[in-house]
């Protein structure tokens, strides 16, 4: 459809991929991305919190297109409350895995907008300048804010630009589990988080299961894995289980070798890294409700990987989370002293992801290959929809420490 001089995608359109989501849940006018089967997730949440799996960390909305410039309708919710600082919602367009864009979101939960201009650096005012690509139009990707729920509208494009669907099924499949530190708290933008990093530096297609107080080893997560593709399985797992009390420390160990054998019956050979919490300064001899230990967590999760590969599990692999991100990297914490220290931080992301790409290249796992350098992102001009309100908004320059 074309309108006003612009091409509209549906929200709904074939051409969109919708891509590490688990689920698309359909309204009327829109597309939320679950990374849950958001049909049953209070079976996999039965006390509450579904909605931290309707917050899209690592989804893309992918598309291939040669116009000049893009525009997107949206809702987004405001963040759940937080401990420490709080979260901006956020939406990254990356094209050709170079970031363009960092959008700040409106979060009332109502219709609104943003235009991003500059996506292949000529024309901005609408008609298309007429460029070549030899391998086809460009991949613009829209990374979702990883802390707010967010559902799609449309998209719009340049009248006469070229629009087709992102085929990059040749990517291995990257599957994660994991607690907010996975999620992206306090990550600087959606494709900065530490997995987004990764996942942009390999090569990989990442699919985030990474919840917010929620990461305790349920069965139905672990059925989940078992049936979605993966090239690599990771698991961060340590702090939930400590701050919830939800297994002491034989319990743990019982709990993750039947997450793992139930995970390795859709993938036997698949390599598999698992790992224990990171740096929590104030947790590390706490008791927690179970009276277990962080430091505790970290040796039960240690022999539960120990026994599994006396057993034969000679593609899983223990990941120590200190080796990741330790002591050294206290002042790369989110939270100010005096407050829960738990998350990285802006600054603690990039470090996160360097160090844990390093440790994974020395196991027997898919192959890395490196992804473009970001450039300058690009003003973008953001609307309500039905008000004549504008909003300039710059991305935050990039942290110092971090090289995407």
């Amino acid at each position: 459809m074309i309108t006003n001089g612009a091409q509209l995608i549906a929200h709904d359109d074939p051409l969109l991929r919708y891509r590490g989501a688990v689920s698309l849940q359909r309204g009327p006018c829109w597309t939320a991305p679950w990374r849950l089967p958001h049909e049953e997730a209070a079976l996999y949440l039965p006390e509450g919190g579904t909605g931290r799996a309707a917050m899209p960390s690592g989804v893309r909305v992918t598309l291939r297109t040669d116009s000049p410039w893009l525009s997107c309708r949206y809702e987004a919710d405001p963040a759940p409350r937080l401990n420490g600082p709080p979260e901006r919602a956020r939406l990254d367009v990356l094209r050709d895995g170079r970031r363009m864009a960092t959008v700040d979101l409106e979060t009332h939960g109502g219709d609104a907008e943003f235009r991003v201009p500059g996506l292949t650096g000529l024309n901005s005012r609408g008609g298309v300048a007429g460029r070549r690509y030899a391998n086809g139009p460009p991949t613009v990707e829209l990374w979702l804010p990883y802390y707010h729920r967010f559902r799609l509208r449309g998209l719009a494009v340049a009248a006469g630009a070229t629009v087709a669907a992102d085929m990059h099924a040749d990517q291995p499949h990257w599957l994660h589990y994991g607690s907010s530190i996975s999620q992206g708290r306090g990550a600087v933008s959606p494709s900065r988080t530490w997995p987004a990093l990764v996942a942009r530096r390999a090569g990989w297609d990442l699919t985030s299961l990474a919840l917010g107080a929620a990461c305790y080893l349920q069965p139905m997560t672990a059925r989940l894995m078992r049936d979605l593709p993966a090239d690599l399985l990771t698991v961060c797992v340590g702090i939930n289980v400590h701050t919830l009390g939800t297994h002491n420390g034989d319990s743990l160990t019982a709990a993750l070798i039947g997450f793992i054998r139930t995970v390795r019956e859709g993938h036997p050979h698949t390599p598999f890294a698992v790992m224990s919490t990171i740096i929590a300064p104030e947790r590390e001899e706490l008791a927690g409700p179970s009276g277990l230990t962080v430091r505790e967590s970290r040796e039960r999760v240690r022999h539960a990987v120990r026994l599994l590969r006396d057993h034969g599990d000679q593609r899983l692999h223990y990941l120590h989370g200190p080796k990741v991100f330790g002591a050294s990297c206290v002042p790369l914490l989110l939270e100010p002293e005096g407050l829960d220290r738990l998350h990285p931080s802006p600054a603690g992301h990039p470090i996160f992801a360097g160090r844990f790409l390093t440790l994974l290249r020395r196991m027997p796992c898919v192959p890395v290959t490196v992804s473009p350098e970001c450039g300058p992102a690009h003003l973008v001009t953001q609307r309500r929809i039905g008000t004549k309100e504008t909003k300039e908004t710059r991305a935050p320059k990039k942290v110092k420490e971090a090289r995407e």
